[in-house]
């Protein structure tokens, strides 16, 4: 188990993503990018976070017994969250990963973790079939996560096709315990709020530990897809109704949602 090493990963000091993070992405599945925010505008998110999830359980108390989650965050604090979405921080990451022509699928969630979560991949869980068009989740922790206290922990360069369904074969050879954290190589990624975990959808990771409640929102980004199999291969969310979204949107957000919304304007009038 070795601990990420942010001298690797590096600190983004601009909205642009260097070549050796490029790089690191392809080859390993993931960049971290410490203090891309400000720890108080991570605490705002947060807020309008709790606050979407108690008006999902009616204004109940969180209970701790089991993850609470919402999605598409985004649509439950329009006001808070839309403007992520025109940030030249966050866009400067997606753009400098899958480049400047990427899509935001519409994916995003906001969670109130419990307990660990085991090994997994977003793209089918643990299924041995991986597609090859890159997408990237981009994940805020709003509060400070460690190594067995529930921040990310991943398996470098296991978002390789070939690489993913080995691990897939040693589960079902029953030397990969998807609900173990001792698997070689794992890499856990400690966080601070303002940190900015970025990581390809096919990397297998997980948590461990954490405290009840720790919060997390995360945004779903596509490459651009060039031929009729890719643009299948776009995760595209379908849990928007309203077309607010492109309504209020800049330039930079409009190229960002372009596939997304021709989805939304198909659903709209079915």
């Amino acid at each position: 188990m070795d601990k990420v090493n942010h001298s690797i990963t590096g600190s983004l000091k601009s909205p642009v993503v260097t070549e050796a993070q490029r790089h690191h992405f392809r080859t390993f599945g993931f960049v971290a990018f410490p203090q891309l925010f400000t720890p108080a505008e991570i605490e705002r998110y947060g807020q309008a976070l709790e606050r979407s999830l108690r008006r999902k359980r009616g204004g109940a108390d969180f209970d701790g017994k089991e993850r609470d989650v919402v999605n598409p965050m985004i649509e439950h604090d329009r006001d808070v969250f839309y403007p992520l979405l025109d940030d030249e921080r966050l866009l400067g990451v997606v753009d400098g990963l899958l480049g400047e022509d990427s899509l935001f699928t519409g994916g995003n969630d906001g969670n109130m973790y419990v307990g660990s979560t085991p090994w997994h991949t977003d793209v089918n869980g643990v299924s041995p079939n991986v597609h090859m068009l890159p997408t990237m989740k981009t994940a805020f922790y709003c509060d400070p996560v460690a190594d067995g206290h529930g921040c990310l922990s991943v398996i470098p360069g296991s978002h390789h096709p070939e690489v993913c369904r080995q691990l897939y074969d040693a589960i079902q050879a029953g030397v990969f315990d998807i609900n173990s954290p001792d698997v070689p190589g794992r890499t856990p990624l400690e966080s601070m709020p303002g940190d900015v975990m970025a990581f390809d959808h096919r990397l297998w990771h997980s948590s461990w530990g954490g405290k009840i409640g720790r919060r997390m929102f995360t945004f779903n980004w596509a490459s651009c897809p060039k031929q009729a199999w890719e643009e299948r291969m776009v995760p595209y969310s379908t849990g928007y109704k309203s077309e607010r979204l492109m309504e209020t949107a800049g330039a930079r957000r409009r190229q960002k949602i372009a596939g997304l919304a021709a989805r939304i304007q198909e659903m709209n009038r079915s």
